[in-house]
């Protein structure tokens, strides 16, 4: 069985100029936490296949889906130290995550 990476770093949009967006990941014992715009949480690590999903408990959605209102923490897949992100949804199901990101799609890099 492969060990579970760490998780903990700080990622940051690559490109400040479309989003000026870090969230700091620390590990403490097994859980993971993070620090985002003022807000700090738990993040819940699942894992389903090879896809690890974080949702960032407490850290809210600019503007929250109608379709599904619970859901409204940020979430992101991880993958090679690399959180990816939906940003905005569509007609269908309209949400914001980050209003101050004008990008459908974000990439978050953790910083060595």
């Amino acid at each position: 069985m492969a060990a579970t990476p760490n998780y903990a770093g700080t990622y940051t949009v690559e490109d400040t100029a479309l989003c000026p967006l870090s969230i700091i990941i620390n590990k403490q014992a097994d859980d993971y936490f993070f620090s985002c715009r003022g807000v700090r949480g738990k993040v819940q690590v699942s894992r389903e296949g090879s896809t690890t999903g974080f949702t960032f408990v407490g850290l809210k959605a600019a503007e929250p889906s109608a379709v599904a209102p619970e859901m409204d923490d940020v979430q992101a897949v991880w993958e090679d130290g690399v959180l990816r992100l939906q940003n905005t949804g569509n007609s269908m199901n309209y949400y914001v995550q980050f209003e101050q990101c004008d990008a459908k799609y974000l990439e978050l890099v953790r910083q060595p």
